[in-house]
C-alpha cells in the first residue's frame, strides 16, 4: 500500500502526516483526517489536562472495527520533540518511554497514529507515586440499564458531596459515567485505591439491587459495577475529552450534576462537542487547581460503615460472598 504524507504546520512545528483519508468509523464515514483535525482544536481544552502526565495510547491502525492495540512505549521514530518519562510499571522486566504530550502538535502527531483512546496516568511525572486524581468509575454490566448508571452517579456524588469531597463527573464516552476528583499528592495508591473501596462498599449498601463489586465479569450481569480498582498504579481511565471507538465517535466529556436527568454516554460527539464547548467551556477546569485531602472524608465514610460490618477492615481484602464484598469487611479505613 503506497503510503500518502501532507507536511503540515502545528503550533510551530512541522509534521508528516500520513494516509489522512484512512476511514476509521465506516458507518459514520469518519477519517483519520476527522480526528487530526479534532485533537488539534481540542487542544486548549485537553491539554491542561495531560500537563505533564505520562500517556497510554490505543491505536486503530485499521478502524474501530479492526484489530486495536495498546502503545506504552513510545517508538524509536517519533520526533525527538516528543517528551518521554522513564516508567517502571508494576511486575514489568524494564522500564518505558511513556508519552508527555506538551503542545496541540504533540496530540496532532497521536492522532496520526490512529491512536483514537488517551489515557493519562493518576499520577503526574513529577510525583509518580503519589496520584493527584481519582475516579469513580461506573461501569454497567450486560443487563444494567442506564437508568441504573444514573441513580448509582446521582447518589455516588451526594455521597461525596455530603464527605466534603467536590467531584466532577464526565460521560464515559462507552456505557458508563466517570466521577473525577483532585487531591493532594500525599497519598499512595493503595491508600487512594482503599478509600475508593469503602466508597463502593457504602454504595452497595445503599443500592445493593443495583451495585456489583465482584471482579468476575461473568458474575455482574445486570449490575453497575464500581470500578475502585481502576485507580491502581499503573491503571488509567480515558482521558477527559477523549474520543472512544464506538459508533459517532463519541467524547467523554464533562457534565453538570443536573445534567444526569438527560445525558447519556454517546450524547456527545466529534459532530457536537465544539459548540457545546464554546457554550458552556471546561467544567472540569476546577480539578486544575483545587486538590484535596482524603483524612477527614475518610474517617467520616468509616463512621458511616461502621454500623454495617461486625468486625474491623481485613489487612489484605481477599473477594468473597456474591457481590465480591468480603462478609466482614469493615471501616477501619485506609490507615491515612
Amino acid at each position: 500500500m503506497v503510503t500518502r504524507r501532507q507536511n503540515v504546520e502545528i503550533a510551530g512545528r512541522t509534521l508528516s502526516l500520513s494516509n489522512l483519508d484512512k476511514v476509521l468509523w465506516p458507518e459514520d464515514g469518519l477519517t483519520k483526517a476527522d480526528l487530526v483535525s479534532y485533537y488539534t482544536q481540542v487542544a486548549p481544552y485537553l491539554l491542561p489536562h495531560l500537563k505533564e502526565r505520562p500517556l497510554v495510547l490505543t491505536r486503530f491502525p485499521d478502524g474501530i472495527h479492526g484489530q486495536s492495540f495498546y502503545q506504552k512505549n513510545t517508538p524509536d521514530w517519533a520526533p525527538d520533540w516528543l517528551r518521554r518519562f522513564h516508567y517502571q510499571y508494576p511486575g514489568g522486566d524494564h522500564p518505558l518511554d511513556l508519552l508527555l504530550v506538551d503542545d496541540a502538535a504533540g496530540l496532532a502527531w497521536v492522532a496520526n497514529q490512529a491512536a483514537i483512546e488517551i489515557h493519562p496516568l493518576p499520577a503526574p511525572a513529577a510525583h509518580p507515586e503519589r496520584p493527584d486524581r481519582v475516579t469513580v468509575d461506573l461501569d454497567p454490566a450486560e443487563g444494567a440499564t442506564w437508568d441504573m448508571v444514573r441513580l448509582l452517579a446521582q447518589t455516588a456524588g451526594q455521597v461525596l458531596e455530603a464527605l466534603g469531597l467536590r467531584a466532577f463527573p464526565k460521560t464515559s464516552g462507552a456505557t458508563g459515567v466517570h466521577i473525577v476528583m483532585a487531591l493532594t499528592p500525599r497519598y499512595t495508591f493503595e491508600q487512594v485505591t482503599e478509600f475508593l473501596h469503602q466508597l463502593a462498599l457504602l454504595l452497595f449498601q445503599l443500592h445493593p439491587q443495583v451495585v456489583t463489586l465482584e471482579r468476575m465479569v461473568a458474575r455482574r450481569t445486570g449490575k453497575v459495577y464500581v470500578d475502585y480498582l481502576q485507580n491502581q498504579r499503573g491503571k488509567t481511565i480515558t482521558s477527559v475529552y477523549g474520543v472512544r471507538p464506538r459508533p459517532h465517535a463519541p467524547v467523554s466529556t464533562p457534565i453538570r450534576w443536573d445534567e444526569l436527568d438527560w445525558v447519556r454516554p454517546d450524547t456527545f460527539h466529534l459532530g457536537n462537542i465544539f459548540p457545546r464547548l464554546t457554550q458552556m467551556g471546561d467544567l472540569h477546569l476546577p480539578l486544575l487547581s483545587a486538590p484535596q485531602e482524603l483524612e477527614t472524608p475518610a474517617a467520616a465514610l468509616a463512621r458511616q460503615l461502621a454500623p454495617l460490618y461486625k468486625s474491623s477492615w481485613p489487612g489484605n481484602f481477599t473477594r468473597g460472598g456474591e457481590q465480591g464484598v468480603h462478609p466482614n469487611a469493615g471501616p477501619s479505613g485506609p490507615n491515612l
